[in-house]
């Protein structure tokens, strides 16, 4: 029994290598696109926030809170949206004094981080 020339051994252990690249390489872009949109979602939201607590108006926070959660695809995303949604109850009631409000909002955009 003959093992061959070390060629085809080098040539077999390239193909294997280039198989494996090839299957993984999917995997990891699908990952790094989930890791930019959860970023760009949560930077949007930072900004609708702050901007609904300068204004005292959420009506565009809401809008893109309802028109992104039907894209939600993982359980970061999930967390993201229960954050925000807790925010938007505190922003929405108005039993809170608005000192109050902007302390824990703030202490809540500290978890979008």
């Amino acid at each position: 029994m003959s093992i061959g020339p070390l060629s085809e051994w080098v040539t077999a252990a390239a193909e294997i290598a280039a198989v494996c690249v090839a299957l993984f390489l999917p995997v990891y872009d699908k990952k790094q696109e989930k890791r930019k949109k959860t970023r760009n979602m949560k930077a949007i939201f930072k900004f609708l926030i702050k901007k609904a607590l300068a204004e005292n108006d959420t009506s565009n926070l809401e809008s893109y809170f309802k028109i992104s959660y039907l894209v939600i695809d993982s359980n970061d995303d999930k967390q993201v949206y229960s954050i925000v949604q807790h925010i938007i109850e505190i922003l929405n009631n108005d039993n809170i004094p608005h000192a109050k409000k902007e302390r824990d909002v703030e202490q809540l955009l500290q978890y979008l981080n």
